[in-house]
């Protein structure tokens, strides 16, 4: 009699850790799901980046916009060592530090976009 007993508390017990182990193992795979599932996401999104990159890039051949940019750029640049126009380049810097923040960061991420370059618009304003 005892031995029936211990053998069917036994049998309960292993049953009870069996279901445990297999609950255990679920969750592990879940998790891990979970987990491959975020850098997948990640991995698409830096393709899809990247992917944007390239397509904005390919369409450049047909524009003239990366001139534009480049001569707007490089203008204040080139004023910078030419005597006549040194104090209207500083001045209009001044006036550049006065326009609206979101102004600033608009015309940076148009650049950004424009160029085929949003990783380091991204880079340079924090934001990974």
């Amino acid at each position: 009699m005892w031995g029936a007993i211990i053998s069917g508390v036994t049998s309960l017990a292993s049953s009870y850790m069996d279901n445990r182990k297999i609950k255990t193992e679920h969750k592990a795979k879940v998790e891990q799901a979970r987990v491959n599932a975020e850098i997948n996401r990640i991995e698409k999104a830096a393709q899809s980046d990247q992917d944007y990159d390239l397509e904005a890039l390919r369409q450049t051949r047909y524009s003239w916009k990366d001139e534009y940019v480049l001569v707007i750029l490089t203008l204040p640049f080139i004023g910078s060592f030419i005597p006549d126009i040194q104090d209207y380049v500083l001045k209009g810097w001044e006036y550049i530090n006065k326009a609206p923040e979101w102004y600033q960061w608009s015309f940076m991420g148009a650049v950004a976009a424009s160029l085929g370059i949003r990783w380091a618009f991204k880079f340079f304003s924090g934001k990974k």
